[in-house]
């Protein structure tokens, strides 16, 4: 199975990067446009962008406080069927490295380096927000 792996070193502490992808008021500034999510194992999460790139729907499968964060994909583009994303957060000195892994696709193509520029997209949105409190959320520049 194909995966995207990137990794990210953010100025914030992990409990901090941790709140940024378990709370819809903070997702809603460096991801979707709109997200419905508990940060509760079982939950369904629903993430909304810009009508171009649709909803998503991911089940939240595990969490563990101010370290990981993961989901299975259950609504999404065919390629991402049952595929995972996980964030695993390490604390650094006044910084946090974050891992982040797309993982499960049947093999990689030209749609699989897509979905990795529009995560690193997104990645870099997410330590803008942290960083700056600026993010830039809704859908990346290749799908506009």
């Amino acid at each position: 199975m194909a995966a995207i792996v990137e990794e990210i070193t953010v100025e914030a502490t992990p409990q901090r990067v941790y709140d940024a992808l378990t709370r819809q008021d903070e997702i809603v500034r460096w991801w979707a446009s709109e997200a419905r999510v508990k940060p509760e194992v079982g939950s369904l999460g629903t993430f909304h962008f810009r009508p171009s790139a649709g909803v998503l729907k991911f089940e939240v499968a595990e969490l563990k406080q101010g370290e990981k964060v993961c989901w299975i994909s259950r609504q999404a583009p065919p390629s991402w069927s049952g595929t995972t994303v996980t964030w695993e957060l390490t604390p650094l000195h006044n910084a946090t490295r974050v891992i982040f892994t797309h993982a499960g696709f049947a093999r990689i193509d030209e749609a699989i380096e897509r979905v990795r520029e529009n995560w690193a997209f997104f990645l870099s949105s997410l330590k803008s927000y942290l960083e700056t409190g600026k993010g830039i959320p809704g859908t990346p520049p290749n799908l506009k």
